[in-house]
């Protein structure tokens, strides 16, 4: 044990939770390689990925889960973006590229920024508006050449994850959403996508086409867990401690990491335009971590 005060619980509750923010980030950002990995389609993974990851929110932050269906209208609200969330974004990304489906999802901080004085009544600084222009200008350096246009039905659904998960930061961010509440919604959420993909795949699809193999349990089970679980608990924990747009901002570190999870796994090696404009988004989190922090 070091000195009281030391370590990261002697930090600010802004600093922990930008910390929270950051290793959510680095877990969301293996998403991609292994949804893609996984040889189920889009509403098979999601399918199976929402039981593991209620599991681990439930077991990490133990909510009270009596009366789940009985919660009032903004957990179901939060519940509902959530799930919407997690569903269109593996659609996206089986449909259209990882890159593509991470960048549109990551369209979340403009509709924060048209949405969070009325709703929060939390106004942008310079700062952030700033901050935002720069990540968006370095995310655009991912796609120079690549940016695939005919595959619409995938960067559609990418682009609505984005709208959802603007939704789901903003309430999550108001005055009524409590630490308890939190992650009930979550679990909520989804056991919510569970049920209504198991309806689906009972009444229309073959069967067949949802049972994973070995392989594919291993990697649902990281998903479940390790992609979704445990960066949804460190949200919940950080969003109480930094504003709505801040984590939206900090959390576009996600789409820098995907193609170093890809080049670790697959030894794809990302071009020049892709490292340029990674380490514009990282400097630019980083400059305004450090002059909020000021």
């Amino acid at each position: 044990m070091g000195r009281a005060g030391s370590g990261f619980v002697g930090l600010s509750p802004h600093r922990q939770g930008l910390i929270a923010v950051i290793a959510a980030a680095v877990l969301w950002s293996t998403g991609g390689l292994f949804i893609k990995a996984i040889s189920l389609d889009a509403a098979g993974v999601a399918m199976w990925r929402a039981p593991f990851a209620a599991v681990t929110i439930a077991a990490l932050l133990r909510p009270p889960l009596r009366g789940l269906l009985r919660l009032g209208w903004l957990a179901w609200a939060i519940a509902t973006a959530y799930a919407l969330t997690l569903l269109l974004f593996v659609l996206g990304t089986k449909l259209t590229t990882a890159a593509n489906a991470i960048f549109l999802q990551f369209t979340a901080p403009l509709y924060l920024f048209a949405l969070a004085p009325f709703v929060l009544g939390e106004r942008p600084s310079r700062l952030d508006a700033l901050a935002v222009a720069v990540s968006f200008a370095g995310m655009g350096l991912f796609f120079v050449g690549r940016l695939e246009t005919d595959e619409v039905a995938g960067n559609l659904a990418a682009a609505v994850s984005g709208m959802a998960f603007a939704a789901f930061l903003l309430l999550l961010r108001l005055p009524g959403c409590t630490p308890e509440l939190r992650p009930q919604a979550m679990v909520l959420g989804n056991l919510l996508l569970l049920a209504a993909l198991l309806g689906y795949t009972m009444a229309f699809a073959d069967w067949a086409l949802f049972r994973p193999g070995p392989a594919d349990v291993a990697g649902l089970l990281f998903l479940g867990v390790i992609q979704i679980g445990v960066p949804y608990a460190l949200f919940s924990f950080a969003i109480a401690r930094v504003r709505a747009r801040e984590a939206s901002l900090v959390g576009m570190l996600e789409p820098v990491l995907n193609p170093v999870w890809v080049f670790l796994a697959l030894g794809e090696s990302p071009g020049g335009w892709a490292v340029l404009g990674g380490a514009i988004i990282i400097s630019a989190v980083i400059v305004r971590t450090l002059l909020s922090e000021r």
